[in-house]
C-alpha cells in the first residue's frame, strides 16, 4: 500500500491495486507508522484522502485530515525560517543555495506539503562557514558540535555543521564540499552555483540547484543511506517526472566527471522499481547497461522493511561502498577514504588533544564495528 501510494501520480494499475487492498483488513495503525518511518506519510495521505476517501474507515480518514492539516502548518513554519535564513546569508555576501527540504518539495512534488522534513538543508561554501556560524548564533542557533573556530573555513576540523534553534528546537544543517564527502571527487559548489534555478517560496524565491545536480546530490544521499527511507527513492522518481524538464544527457555527462554515474543508475534503478519512476527509454537503457547497478538495486529491494531500517553490518556496508565505483581499484579507495575519515560523532565517541587528533582515522574502523556490528541483526519486521 505505501508503495502504491508514495507518488504524486498514480497509474491505473497502481489505483486498481490499491483499491483492492482497501477492500482487505489492513493494519492502519501499523501502515501510518510504516509511512511515518519511511517519511511518506504526507503523500501517502493526500493520495488516499484526495483519491479514495470513501474505502478509507472514517476514523482514520479524520486522523489522516488532521495530521496533513498539522503536518502543512509545519512545514509552512519552517519553508518560512528558510527563506529568512537564506536572506540573512544573501545580504551578508554569503551565497547559500537551499536543496531538499521545501525546496525540493515545492519544485519536485509541486507542493511543499507533500514532503516530509524535519530540519532544513543549506549549502555554503567552506570557506564562509565562520560567518554563516556567526550569523545563525546571532539569530538563536547554536552548534550542535562545539564552538566553530575561526579557522574552519580554511583548515576544516568538522565533519558536519548542525545549528539547533535553542527556542525552537528547529535544526539548520550547513553542507560545504567538505561535509559532502561521500562523492568521490570534491564538489565545486562555485561551479554548480552557477547553474542554479529560481523557485518561489512562501511568498519569497530562493536559488537551488538545477534537476542535474540535485539528481546528483539525491542520488549520493540515498546510497550513503542505502536507500533505507522510501521517501529518498520518491525524491529520485518525482524529480525525474517534474515538468521543470531534466536534460538526462547533462545530467549523465555531469555524474562520469564526478565518478557518480553507476550511482545515478542505482538511484533510478531503484526509484524505478519500487515507484514506477517514469523514465524514458534513453535511460531505462542507461541503467539496464549495468548490471552491477541493477544488483545492488534488487538488493535494496529485498531490504525494504517497515521500520525503516536496512541493519546493515560493518563489512558489507564496506561492500556496497566499494560496488558503488564502477572500477574496482576506485571502489577500494573509495570505500577506504570513508571508513578512515573520522566525523563528529567519532571524536565525540573518543575524545583527544588536538595533536593527537589524526589517531582518530585508525580509530575510525573499530567504531563503525562497535557501532554496526559484524554481522546482520535479526529484522524487526
Amino acid at each position: 500500500m505505501i508503495l502504491c501510494c508514495a507518488r504524486t501520480r498514480i497509474s491505473g494499475e497502481a489505483r486498481t491495486r490499491i483499491r483492492e487492498l482497501l477492500n482487505e483488513q489492513l493494519d492502519w495503525r501499523r501502515f501510518l507508522e510504516a509511512a511515518e518511518n519511511h517519511g511518506v506519510k504526507a503523500l501517502v495521505s493526500r493520495q488516499l484522502l484526495n483519491e479514495f476517501a470513501e474505502a478509507v474507515p472514517s476514523s482514520w480518514r479524520e486522523i489522516l485530515r488532521k495530521d496533513f492539516e498539522a503536518h502543512a502548518r509545519r512545514n509552512l513554519i519552517l519553508t518560512a525560517e528558510l527563506v529568512r535564513v537564506v536572506s540573512l546569508f544573501e545580504s551578508a555576501g554569503i551565497p547559500a543555495i537551499p536543496y531538499k527540504g521545501p525546496a525540493l518539495a515545492e519544485w519536485a512534488y509541486g507542493d511543499v506539503a507533500l514532503r516530509q522534513f524535519t530540519d532544513l538543508d543549506i549549502a555554503v561554501r567552506q570557506r564562509d562557514i565562520p560567518r554563516a556560524a556567526g550569523l545563525l548564533e546571532r539569530e538563536g542557533y547554536r552548534s550542535e558540535f562545539g564552538a566553530i573556530a575561526a579557522t574552519e573555513g580554511e583548515r576544516p576540523m568538522m565533519s558536519e555543521y548542525g545549528f539547533r534553534h535553542a527556542a525552537w528546537g528547529l535544526l539548520v544543517e550547513l553542507q560545504t564540499e567538505t561535509t559532502l564527502r561521500y562523492f568521490p571527487r570534491r564538489l565545486d559548489l562555485d561551479d554548480l552555483s552557477t547553474r542554479r534555478k529560481r523557485v518561489g517560496l512562501a511568498g519569497g524565491k530562493v536559488s537551488t540547484f538545477s534537476p542535474e545536480d540535485t539528481l546528483l546530490l539525491l542520488s549520493v544521499h540515498g546510497a550513503k543511506h542505502f536507500w533505507e527511507r522510501l521517501m529518498w527513492v520518491a525524491d529520485i522518481a518525482e524529480l525525474a517526472r517534474t515538468e521543470n524538464g531534466m536534460d538526462w544527457e547533462r545530467a549523465f555527462a555531469a555524474a562520469s566527471r564526478m565518478g557518480v554515474r553507476r550511482i545515478v543508475r542505482l538511484a533510478l534503478g531503484a526509484a524505478g522499481r519500487l515507484v514506477d519512476a517514469p523514465l524514458p527509454d534513453a535511460v531505462k537503457r542507461e541503467v539496464e547497461s549495468d548490471a552491477a547497478a541493477g544488483r545492488l538495486a534488487e538488493g535494496i529491494c529485498r531490504r525494504y522493511s517497515l521500520s525503516a531500517q536496512m541493519n546493515v553490518p560493518v563489512f558489507e556496508r564496506f561492500r556496497f561502498r566499494v560496488r558503488l565505483r564502477e572500477n574496482f581499484w576506485q571502489g577500494l579507495r573509495y570505500g577506504m577514504r570513508l571508513a578512515t575519515s573520522p566525523t563528529n560523532p567519532d571524536q565525540d565517541k573518543v575524545p583527544l588533544r588536538p595533536r593527537l587528533r589524526r589517531l582518530h582515522r585508525v580509530l575510525r574502523p573499530f567504531l563503525l564495528i562497535s557501532r554496526y556490528g559484524i554481522r546482520r541483526a535479526k529484522p524487526n519486521e
